[in-house]
């Protein structure tokens, strides 16, 4: 009885060992997927705990018959329903997820892709509870361009997504599919047919800030914002200009500011995803939106009582005009740029005036080439006294215009909808492009050139504890990168060398006279509250995020700290530099105890040493 017993509670001990091991490892639960837009890698997020985390290295399967590759992840929960992607890529058709198993949990992401490509291509890397799946190197579009400016009938914004829903043909109706979703059935028991979703969004653009510089309005937010066709009012006088799909903050809602002694601004939720804006003028007409390159500000000067273009001390170059292509009364035509500019837009009753308040050179004769042939043949472009450079279209009333600003914010495209078809050319003779290459300066091919930019600088302290300040640490791990990347025989370009203030603008300036291989601005982090702490690196345009993993992983590599993870953003800098671009944050100043890290020489050069390993790494791509 006695050996019954025993025999007993070692089985039972053995198997309450195994559950709580299996316990302690834990359940991942996937709360969403995404695919980023570059083509390049799957993202499947879950709740953000320290308890539990991916597997990084789950069972992979090769079927190159059926040219599929099988990913199964252990201890993980989908919390969604079957989806099913269907991706333009060279490289990748499809990609579905499903969950194989419940007992034990897998989930199952199943890859479908293009011959000749090799699925041993496919990496997985995971920060903290996300899971990135990579399949290959991310491809830079040359130009993607967001409506800045329209006329056109304010439509909601539609997020046109490439996620399918698989139903069965027998399914292909709103009862059929309502049915579908409560019945099981086995993958290879369906015959699929694909229907698209479209996400209708709130907004693309939050307002959450009115500040007057200058006794000049400006408008900032999160998002990239559209502006329509001013509207002009009396009794009194003012001047309303709508923002369509953007949301105002509530705390600003009607709040109404006074600037220049007697004129008045407020804005408010005209409905539920338009901002309105009412500027109370007696002279409404001079009032113009002026638009930056980031998508981020919006300004509104009065032009009569500004000289705006000496606000602006760099400028940019026109490096080409390219007419596009007319569509039935419909023409385009695309200015490029070697910086991004800052401009605002006039209609008045037969012309729409575009004004480039920072252009510097440019070549009318190309721009009248090019469009002698065109819709665009009385298109002029003129210098105005106090104004800039004015682009002049001939427009009547009834024409529609729209402004597309590039990502890059270093290209404009205008589009005209004619009112009088007679006005299109039938048969617009194309001319060649007419760009202007820019001149890079002699250099050694078999080097490799670096941008490194230290955060802040002279009056800009940056984040600032118990006398500490971001600008000094910056500085101090810059330089260290600067000597380390020398001595690797790096060609290095420093924005600041000492403790001096230099504008974004200038540090996008000097990198991009500089054609660097790649940039990297560092800085320090903080927060209203003590308890965040951690590495994060930040990226934005798609040819940055394989220089963003190389970097962060080294850095996590080479300090004891917590991983934050990679995030894209879209900070000055990095959105408007032509090169791969990131932007370290090596710590929160605002917690105590990394404070105290982050100041030590240890943390200062292995904090360098871990930037110039992940840029080495980068270079062996």
């Amino acid at each position: 009885m006695r050996k019954l017993l025993f025999k007993f509670l070692y089985t039972f001990a053995f198997i309450l060992m195994f559950t709580v091991s299996v316990f302690a490892q834990g359940t991942i639960y996937v709360s969403s997927v995404n695919y980023d837009n570059s083509s390049s890698f799957l993202v499947l997020n879950s709740v953000d705990t320290s308890d539990v985390s991916f597997d990084s290295k789950p069972i992979k399967t090769v079927l190159t018959e059926e040219n599929k590759v099988l990913l199964d992840i252990p201890n993980t929960y989908l919390n969604f329903q079957e989806k099913s992607m269907l991706i333009k890529s060279k490289d990748i058709s499809a990609i579905n997820l499903f969950q194989l198993s419940k007992s034990p949990e897998i989930a199952r992401v199943e890859v479908t892709y293009n011959p000749p490509f090799n699925p041993n291509n496919i990496t997985l890397k995971k920060s903290g509870n996300t899971l990135f799946i990579s399949f290959s190197r991310p491809v830079l579009s040359n130009y993607y361009f967001q409506n800045v400016y329209t006329e056109a009938k304010l439509t909601p914004y539609v997020e046109n997504i490439e996620v399918q829903n698989k139903v069965t043909s027998s399914e292909d109706t709103t009862l059929g599919q309502i049915n579908s979703a409560f019945n099981v059935l086995d993958n290879d028991e369906r015959n699929f047919i694909y229907t698209k979703n479209n996400i209708i969004m709130t907004s693309k653009y939050y307002i959450d800030n009115i500040v007057l510089k200058s006794g000049v309005p400006v408008i900032s937010g999160i998002g990239t914002y559209s502006v329509s066709k001013p509207i002009y009012l009396s009794n009194p006088s003012r001047v309303v200009f709508d923002i369509p799909n953007a949301i105002v903050n509530s705390a600003l809602h009607n709040k109404e500011f006074t600037f220049d002694s007697s004129e008045t601004i407020k804005i408010a939720q005209f409905d539920h995803n338009t901002a309105r804006v009412v500027i109370n003028t007696s002279n409404p007409e001079s009032y113009q939106p002026v638009m930056y390159g980031d998508t981020q500000r919006l300004a509104f000067y009065n032009t009569e009582k500004r000289n705006i273009k000496s606000l602006f001390k760099t400028s940019v170059n026109m490096t080409g005009v390219k007419y596009e292509n007319t569509i039935s009364n419909v023409s385009s035509v695309k200015f490029m740029f070697n910086a991004p500019l800052v401009f605002s837009i006039n209609r008045t009753r037969d012309n729409f005036e575009i004004y480039l308040y920072n252009l510097g050179n440019y070549s009318d004769d190309a721009v009248y080439s090019e469009l002698k042939m065109t819709p665009f043949k009385d298109v002029k472009i003129l210098d105005i006294r106090n104004s800039g450079t004015v682009l002049k279209f001939p427009a009547e009333s009834a024409d529609i215009m729209d402004v597309y600003l590039g990502s890059d914010g270093k290209t404009l495209r205008i589009k005209q909808k004619f009112a009088d078809p007679n006005k299109v050319l039938e048969a617009p003779i194309m001319t060649k492009e007419v760009v202007v290459q820019p001149v890079i300066p002699d250099r050694d091919n078999s080097k490799k050139y670096v941008v490194i930019d230290a955060g802040h600088g002279g009056t800009d302290y940056g984040a600032i504890r118990n006398s500490v300040n971001e600008k000094d640490i910056t500085l101090d791990v810059a330089k260290k990168v600067e000597k380390l990347l020398t001595k690797k025989g790096y060609v290095v370009a420093m924005t600041r060398d000492e403790d001096v203030y230099v504008s974004l603008e200038d540090r996008v300036e000097a990198s991009e006279l500089f054609y660097p291989d790649v940039f990297v601005s560092i800085h320090v982090n903080s927060s209203n509250s003590e308890s965040p702490n951690g590495i994060e690196t930040h990226y934005y345009k798609d040819n940055s995020l394989h220089l963003a993993k190389c970097i962060h992983a080294s850095l996590l590599n080479n300090i004891s700290a917590h991983d934050r993870g990679l995030f894209k953003s879209k900070f000055y800098v990095i959105n408007h530099t032509t090169a791969p671009a990131v932007l370290v944050e090596m710590g929160f100043l605002s917690n105590p105890n990394e404070r105290a890290q982050i100041v030590t020489e240890s943390r200062k050069s292995n904090t360098a040493k871990a930037i110039v390993e992940g840029i080495d790494e980068y270079f062996k791509k």
